[in-house]
């Protein structure tokens, strides 16, 4: 059960960076101040991991709860892949593709709350808002990451847009914090028993804590004129949040307490 639980862990990481990065970025593109060509890699590492979570989707194992929901969240995942082709296919046309992008990732986003209503948990709605907060903050900090990059060659590149991706961030993650006391203190605390319970402080330390410090230093950072400093604390908290986002679902189907 624990390696099926891994599958769906798995296909709940792909998701939720996929839907939460496109979005995002079909957001700063709506906002303005992002360049063609950043738009354009984004669109096509999308496409990349569109690919991966489709091979996820179809590993997935049957026979389990989540494994319910394969009707309804197997189109969605389709869905959102073909979004996130047709998003490549305006990018390189040059086609209104803002719509396209937001749209998508809405997709993905209800992918992943059909999958938190399959069961897995003693929480319901509060393990569909942490995937959907999973997704916001690993998508603000993916396509924030990879934004500051164009600024080392688009010097006059305005800041606003990598501003609005780690307010974005900073706000997913506070809201994971709160998501996370919630879980513990209207659920149960068998998360922080025995064995299980260096993975949860660690999860709750390295995937919402730090990554918030992390994230008010590059706000801060962002306020000079170079945003390489920004650039680098958000390649940290990437990690940190990845990490963070595979403990949490791990420690949800573990324990049933979704943290």
């Amino acid at each position: 059960m624990q390696i099926e639980a891994l599958l769906f862990v798995n296909w709940i990481f792909w998701m939720a960076i996929s839907a939460g990065t496109i979005l995002v970025v079909g957001l700063a593109e709506l906002l303005g101040g992002t360049t063609r060509g950043y738009r354009l890699f984004m669109a096509a590492l999308l496409v990349v991991f569109a690919a991966i979570l489709v091979v996820s989707e179809l590993a997935l194992p049957a026979g389990t709860a989540a494994s319910g929901t394969e009707q309804l969240r197997r189109p969605l995942s389709l869905a959102f892949a073909a979004g996130c082709g047709a998003y490549l296919l305006a990018s390189i046309a040059n086609w209104p593709r803002s719509s396209i992008a937001i749209a998508s990732g809405v997709v993905g986003i209800v992918a992943l709350v059909v999958l938190a209503a399959a069961g897995g948990t003693r929480g319901v709605p509060l393990f569909a808002g942490q995937l959907v907060l999973t997704s916001l903050a690993l998508g603000a900090v993916n396509a924030g990451m990879l934004l500051g990059h164009w600024y080392l060659v688009t010097p006059k590149l305005s800041p606003a847009p990598l501003r609005r991706m780690m307010w974005l961030l900073m706000g997913a993650l506070a809201l994971q914090a709160v998501a996370f006391a919630i879980a513990l203190l209207a659920i149960g605390t068998d998360p922080l028993i025995g064995g299980m319970a260096w993975l949860t402080w660690l999860r709750f330390a390295a995937g919402i804590g730090l990554p918030i410090v992390v994230t008010g230093l590059a706000i801060a950072a962002s306020r000079s004129p170079s945003l390489q400093a920004s650039t680098g604390l958000l390649y940290i908290g990437l990690a940190l949040i990845m990490a963070g986002s595979v403990a949490g679902a791990s420690i949800t189907y573990l324990t049933g307490v979704p943290v």
